[in-house]
């Protein structure tokens, strides 16, 4: 497809950045939403959300496409047909995209003229702007295409154009960024998992016990969902039966029992027993290098970690540990992960009322051998090998954007890209 991008918007585009803001309350925001662009062909872009309109601000952007109609327009991300204008001759052409994660996407002025045999349009408002199986309720994919650029509604006269809108919860956000971001790939671009590598990803934990696991940390991702444990247990995951897959485990902190599933699925624990004390937390890793994980605490009332390289069985206890050491200040948050990539997962800490992260680089008594700021205040941290490096690095979830921030490196800065995630009380990093 062709594209006429002023040089200026293209500097701007390539400046479009991904990082852990504060919510915005107002309308006009950086915040970038994953979208395919929605004008397939040659158009121009200038931002004019906000700005004044008869009765009203402008709630979106408009793609101008040269005084040229029946432009395809594409479906910006997957979702479900929501309203339509959709009486031809009458009240026609614009219709919105609900999307699954409770954003929409709104497209107005869609084609309402009769295509002339030279493929030109007449002015007649008797066409029909909608692509074939596109209803109320119909199912679209991220690039299909759904109508045709026009002039209807209240732009008869004007040139021809897309008015495109995103909307979070109803309420307008500035579609620009993401219009930009879309333009110039920056998401497919930043993919944090390399073709042909073996990457972790996440699963969220949901209040009610469910967890819902990305495939992969992609944008609008396949997800497995299934229950396991009940409310209030505290998540982590593992290879529990060293067959090269994670899966999910819990820790009831009122009493110390450890509850294991073989599989991402639905059902029972498939090994439970207990290990440590009522208020300890669960850390669970390889911590000898022998390809399974096993379950170990942490006691943050004595900065005390306890490890041990076996899981117990039969709801019995699993008895003493290994070996213990002191690291870190009592009310910081355990993780775990391979920082140095050498197959020995070690312990860090994440202060959650600063950002503060820090780690060893192996399970021993000392100081902190890296530490950096990360996030915001409330941010629940998890580390995993997102690119496929060998190399654990931090990410963080912010229940209060709904939204998952990466980073490919373990120091300060902003997070290398961010997904859309919806509302959940824990996270998990593994490899399914």
């Amino acid at each position: 497809m062709t594209r006429r991008i002023p040089l200026l918007m293209l500097a701007a585009a390539l400046a479009v950045t991904i990082f852990p803001a504060a919510s915005a309350s107002a309308q006009t925001t950086d915040e970038v939403y994953p979208i395919v662009f929605p004008v397939e062909g040659e158009y121009e872009l200038t931002d004019s959300f906000g700005d004044p309109r008869s009765g009203h601000t402008h709630e979106g952007e408009d793609i101008m496409t040269f005084g040229v109609k029946g432009l395809p327009v594409l479906a910006a991300a997957d979702g479900t047909v929501g309203w339509m204008h959709n009486e031809q001759g009458v009240n026609c052409c614009a219709m919105e995209l609900e999307h699954a994660d409770g954003w929409s996407t709104r497209y107005i002025h869609l084609n309402n003229d009769t295509e002339n045999p030279d493929g030109s349009f007449t002015d007649d408002g008797q066409g029909w702007g909608f692509a074939d199986g596109i209803e109320p309720g119909a199912q679209v994919e991220a690039g299909q295409v759904i109508g045709y650029v026009g002039d209807s509604g209240n732009a008869e006269w004007t040139a021809p154009h897309l008015h495109f809108e995103i909307r979070r919860d109803g309420v307008p956000i500035d579609p620009y960024p993401s219009l930009l971001a879309a333009e110039t790939g920056t998401f497919l671009a930043s993919m944090p998992c390399p073709e042909g590598e073996v990457c972790d990803t996440v699963a969220f934990q949901e209040q009610g016990g469910r967890f819902d696991l990305w495939q992969a940390l992609v944008f609008n991702p396949e997800l497995t969902s299934f229950y396991f444990g009940n409310p209030g247990d505290v998540p982590f995951s593992g290879d529990w039966d060293c067959d090269g897959v994670e899966t999910p485990g819990l820790y009831r902190r009122s009493d110390g029992y450890a509850y294991l599933r073989n599989s991402n699925s639905e059902g029972f624990a498939d090994i439970s027993f207990f290990f440590g004390d009522p208020g300890d937390y669960p850390l669970a890793g390889d911590f000898d290098n022998d390809g399974c994980d096993t379950v170990s605490i942490y006691r943050p009332a004595e900065q005390e970690f306890y490890v041990i390289n076996d899981l117990g069985s039969d709801d019995g206890g699993l008895g003493d540990a290994e070996f213990s050491f002191q690291f870190g200040d009592s009310g910081d948050k355990p993780f775990v992960g391979d920082f140095n990539g050498d197959g020995v997962d070690t312990v860090g800490l994440h202060r959650e009322s600063t950002g503060l992260v820090y780690f060893r680089d192996s399970n021993t008594t000392g100081v902190a051998e890296f530490e950096f700021i990360y996030g915001d205040p409330g941010d629940k941290l998890v580390a995993g090998d997102w690119d496929g490096d060998g190399t654990d690095t931090v990410g963080v979830y912010r229940p209060a954007e709904e939204t998952f921030y990466l980073k490919y490196t373990n120091t300060e800065g902003v997070a290398d890209i961010s997904f859309l995630t919806g509302d959940y009380t824990g996270v998990i990093a593994l490899l399914p």
